[in-house]
């Protein structure tokens, strides 16, 4: 576990000792906010965090009337999705019965919704007009990278699965034929089975199957932090290196007008 600490701090001193994460969901939620107020719900849309301040249940305290959860996690997992929802459920049982907030619902998953598979199909696009590669061509791999889990995990949710239907939507939509999912920013210390291969893996058999350039994109993270940038803009360049090809590393959806209003059908269809 510290060996882990001790990696990712390195991470981040490489990136400069600071990640937007925090910067980016704020502005994905009043992007979210400014859209359901332009279709005429007038709504507050405040943020929570599982692991930094503000913590997700000490928001749902500041909660009035009625509210919609809007898990910021594409695919479902224990780790992820239910991990969100238990810490919403938690701030409510803290709460005195008369003071808590009605839970109206939680918006639908949408690993597999077009606004999604949309914005990252235009962020796989310009990462590919950077280096002039052909998505058609077999000379052009496609990197589709989300987060490793355990593989205990996967047994008990539809993550992996849903991960590989993302990775293959995006994939019809460019046009890849050559493409793959690979996962990163899983613990070098760790005595279990993550999900694989990994992106190093992944990217030497794009190459095998003929790719003298690479495309990757995040599919699985929804803005651009310190494990995005790290382990696709530099592991990721790094090992392009070391095979001989061209990298380019797509933006992730962020505040892509796309996302952003997939994010609001989504609530609006639980008001």
């Amino acid at each position: 576990r510290k060996a882990r600490v001790e990696e990712v701090v390195a991470h981040y001193r490489e990136l400069g000792g600071f990640s937007k994460f925090n910067e980016i969901t704020e502005a994905q939620a009043k992007a979210v906010g400014d859209e359901l107020a332009r279709r005429g719900h007038k709504l507050r849309v405040t943020v929570g965090y599982d692991h930094w301040q503000p913590h997700i249940a000490d928001k749902v305290a500041d909660l009035k009337g009625e509210f919609v959860a809007l898990v910021m996690s594409p695919h479902q997992s224990s780790v992820s999705w239910d991990g969100y929802l238990r810490r919403v459920a938690e701030g409510l049982e803290k709460l005195p019965e008369a003071k808590r907030p009605k839970w109206a619902g939680v918006a639908e998953p949408w690993w597999n919704k077009s606004g999604f598979l949309d914005a990252l199909a235009d962020r796989v696009r310009e990462a590919a007009k950077a280096i002039g590669a052909d998505l058609h061509a077999s000379s052009t791999g496609l990197l589709l990278s989300a987060h490793a889990v355990p593989m205990p995990v996967v047994k008990t949710a539809p993550y992996q699965k849903q991960i590989e239907e993302t990775a293959r939507l995006v994939a019809e939509k460019v046009g890849s034929t050559n493409w793959m999912v690979g996962y990163q920013s899983a613990p070098s210390d760790s005595n279990i089975p993550w999900t694989t291969p990994f992106i190093e893996r992944a990217m030497e058999e794009l190459a095998e199957a003929g790719a003298n350039k690479i495309v990757a994109v995040p599919i699985g993270f929804l803005c651009d932090n310190v494990e995005v940038l790290y382990d696709l803009g530099i592991e990721g360049r790094n090992k392009a290196g070391q095979l001989g090809v061209q990298f380019s590393a797509a933006d992730a959806v962020n505040t892509h007008p796309a996302f952003i209003k997939l994010l609001a059908d989504q609530v609006e269809a639980k008001l």
